[in-house]
Order: structure tokens, then sequence, then C-alpha cells
């Protein structure tokens, strides 16, 4: 999405602000090209672990080829864990523990994402707080055999809490924790078309998937033009931005291109603990209901209705149905 098009998508904005968000646009027509030549930078960041779906088997398959385009492409990452999965029965798996060493093995960090995903709209603040505890038994344990902290919480579907009240006592829990909240700036609907993907790589349909593919590369090549004209717009510089991903076939298959896109869009790839060090994720944050990126919660709390994050196409939603 370029410069040009993108003013036509604001129609979001109060009328005051749309003015001032027309003059930004002209003042990034016009400034230095020293702006664009500033150095972009994205942390990668896997949820789900150790995959999203599957038995064992589908899980070795995801985090193996997860983890070995990210050392071939030299891209770190933070991987987030579901320690649910984890278990067969009552008992964890220990080839599925296994997995979470190999993230950790080859020097990238975990951090909880809760035990069973758990929806936060239908979950009281005390049973959120043991899905948290519950969610760190094990990954704390490995994460210290290895020499790592487990240092990040990240909310499951990016909800932070219903209510203004909900969310200040998750933070205060989290605090007591130590956790440090993973927010994400290039938000997507990535997993539309990994559930394309997968149905039709069970079913040996590989004209689909390879359609799902294109679609997918070509969906993220606008979602992230979309994010960082929004940064542009809102922050008149570059940010570090952090990109959700998931632990899943889709992306086992095709990170190789996700990479090269972002590599061609003159993108560095940095460390979570890099990309927070951004004075960006200081500023104060909407309670919202929905689960949002960190830069709408940003814009929101500065009383701006961000433009829609883009969606898939029709073809890809009706595959989806």
């Amino acid at each position: 999405m370029s410069f040009s098009r993108a003013i036509f998508i604001f129609d979001g904005f109060a009328l005051p602000y749309m003015r001032i968000i027309l003059l930004k646009f002209i003042f990034l027509l016009l400034v230095p090209s020293a702006l664009f030549a500033q150095q972009k930078k994205v942390a990668f960041t896997f949820d789900d672990l150790p995959a999203v779906h599957g038995e064992t088997a589908t899980m070795q398959y995801v985090t193996q080829k997860i983890i070995s385009r990210l050392q071939n492409n030299r891209v770190p990452a933070t991987g987030f864990v579901n320690e649910g999965k984890l278990y067969r029965g009552t008992r964890p798996d220990s080839v599925r523990v296994g997995l979470l060493e190999d993230w950790l093995r080859y020097g990238f960090p975990l951090g909880n994402h809760t035990y069973s995903h758990v929806y936060i709209n239908q979950a009281t603040i005390e049973q959120y707080k043991q899905e948290i505890i519950k969610g760190e038994q094990i990954t704390r344990q490995l994460a210290t055999r290895y020499g790592r902290e487990l240092k990040y919480f990240r909310h499951p579907q990016l909800r932070t809490g219903p209510t203004e009240d909900y969310k200040h006592a998750l933070d205060s829990f989290l605090d007591e924790l130590k956790y440090v909240t993973a927010p994400v700036t290039m938000d997507n609907d990535e997993y539309i078309f990994a559930n394309i993907y997968a149905k039709a790589k069970k079913a040996g349909n590989t004209s689909l998937m390879k359609m799902a593919a294109g679609e997918y590369i070509a969906y993220m090549d606008t979602v992230l033009t979309y994010y960082e004209n929004l940064t542009l717009i809102f922050f008149e510089r570059h940010i570090h931005h952090v990109l959700l991903l998931h632990a899943n076939e889709l992306n086992a298959d095709y990170l190789d291109s996700l990479i090269t896109l972002f590599r061609n869009k003159g993108y560095a790839f940095i460390t979570l603990d890099e990309a927070l060090t951004d004075p960006a994720y200081k500023l104060p944050e909407v309670v919202s209901t929905r689960g949002i990126s960190w830069i709408h919660r940003w814009m929101l709390a500065r009383g701006i209705t961000p433009p829609p994050q883009p969606q898939p196409s029709r073809k890809v939603m009706n595959l989806n149905n």
C-alpha cells in the first residue's frame, strides 16, 4: 500500500485528526530521504509453542523447520509456550518437552503464553492467574537449566483485560511474578491462511497449499506496509517493531519467504529485548476488550481512531469458511 493510497483509508479519524494526518502525509512526502534510509528493525515472535495444532510428529516438524530457518537466516526470535500442549493425559510428553529444549539449546528464549491459551473474557482474574502459574511450571525449569530467564508474558489473543480493574489486577500480578508484557506492533490474521494450508496439506492438495502460501506472503506485504505507514504517521519515525507469528506448518514451510520480504523492505532483525528499548513502548495504552496491536492502543489512548487493519482477500475468507 503506497502513501497515496493510504491517504484514502484514514476515514476512521475524526475530522480534526484527519486534517492533522493529511498534513503529516504531506510532511512525510516532502521530508529528506534520510528518514526513509533510517534503519528499520523488527523482532520476530512465535506464539502457541510447541505448535498451534497437530500430534507430536507435526510439532516436531514445525519446531525443527522454524528453528532451522531462523538459524540459516540469522534471525533472533522468542517463542511463547502453551504448556497444556506438552501433556498426554496427565503427564508431560518427553518428546514435546524436548521441543522446547530445542528452542533454548539453539539460543531462542521462551515466554509464558498461559497453560491453555485462556480466553480472558471467560475467565475470572483468579482463574487467569492460575493459568499463568500453571503455564510456567515446565518452561521455567527448562529456562533455568539453559541459563535463560523466563522474562516475557504474551496475552492470548492479545487481550489484556476486559475492564480497567481487571487489567490493573492482571498487570499487578505479572509485576509480582517479574514478567514483562510482550507487546505486538505488527498484528495480522496469519492464522486464517495457516488453517487453510494445514487442511490442504492433510488432504494432499498441493495446488491449494501453494495458493494459500502465495496469498499469505502477499497479505503480509500489505500488513507490513500498513503498520509501517501507521508508525510514520503517529511517530514521524520508524520504531522497533514486534511481529506476531504462530508456530504452524505454514510458517515452517514459508518462513524463508517471509524473512526475505522483510529483508527486501530494509528491515534488520533484532531480539525482543532490543525492540523494547524503543521509547515508544513507554507510551500509555488504552484498555480494550479487543485484541489489537499496541500501535492501535497508543493511538486510541490519544483519542485517535486508527484505520482498520488489512483483511485477507475474499477468496481466502471464503476458503476458510
